[in-house]
């Protein structure tokens, strides 16, 4: 009697594990079927799907006139919108991973262009909100910044940056590495045009929110020098020789001081040494 019922026990058990084993298999199936059918509308989703996507996400971003498909398309136009300033970005295209995706790591190659100023880079966002970038490459003129310029400047902004993380809540850098340049910088002095040459800054954040920079400057107004910025703080640190030729104006060679706040050497030399807030 006792084998019977330790035999029904048995069978009883191993018809569980079967039925448990069966619900497992058919709510995996479930959920595969449920990515592939949602993985294949993502597949043949319009450009305008990822559009409507970005705005929650972005809404400082602007695109227009999208084409192509979801995972690989284009934006005719694109603006970018900072309070009451609205920048033209130009044409825009991207290029999605879907495995990044899966990973919960969306990943995107961008491009965008606009006559001088485009931008190409490896974008991802993070589960935690962070952004980030990856072989950064862009470059803006001078004079799309002319609304936050003291005077008048000309010349072309560069960036090549290996990484760049930016926290999405603060928004707050948290990790920098790169170089900035400006090529064929130009001032207006007075009622004429300056040239100065061509510099190049060395970025790298090496404390929590602290950018070091190492200045590099040939032309004829020659400079080299480190800074360090602290963005948590909101202050700096400036340690700066300049060198300016002959061949400039007198008055620049003597505003430079009052401009920049330094002191010059019998050579003609400009040594600037500041800090303070922003």
């Amino acid at each position: 009697m006792s084998f019977l019922k330790n035999s029904l026990t048995s069978f009883s058990s191993v018809d569980g594990i079967a039925l448990l084993n069966t619900a497992r298999r058919r709510r995996l199936a479930i959920a595969a079927a449920s990515i592939w059918f949602f993985g294949c509308l993502l597949w043949t989703a319009p450009a305008s799907l990822l559009v409507a996507l970005l705005k929650p996400i972005a809404p400082q971003l602007e695109l227009q006139i999208p084409e192509g498909g979801f995972w690989r398309g284009r934006a005719g136009a694109a603006f970018w919108h900072n309070n009451d300033q609205r920048f033209a970005l130009g044409a825009v295209e991207w290029q999605l991973s879907p495995w990044s995706l899966l990973w919960l790591h969306p990943g995107a190659h961008i491009t965008a262009n606009y006559g001088q100023q485009f931008i190409d880079a490896n974008v991802r966002l993070s589960p935690l909100g962070a952004v980030q970038l990856r072989d950064v490459r862009a470059a803006l003129p001078v004079a799309a910044l002319a609304h936050w310029l003291p005077m008048p400047a000309d010349g072309l902004l560069g960036l090549k940056l290996a990484r760049v993380e930016i926290a999405r809540r603060d928004p707050q850098v948290r990790e920098l590495q790169g170089e900035a340049s400006w090529q064929q910088a130009a001032w207006q002095w007075s009622s004429r045009w300056v040239a100065l040459g061509d510099y190049s800054c060395q970025l790298e954040m090496k404390e929590s929110a602290r950018i070091h920079v190492v200045l590099q400057g040939q032309g004829a107004l020659a400079a080299s020098g480190e800074a360090t910025v602290n963005l948590k703080d909101k202050d700096y640190a400036l340690q700066l020789l300049l060198s300016p030729a002959a061949s400039l104006p007198q008055e620049f060679r003597d505003g430079l001081g009052l401009f920049l706040g330094g002191q010059r050497d019998a050579q003609g030399h400009w040594q600037i040494n500041r800090n303070g807030k922003w």
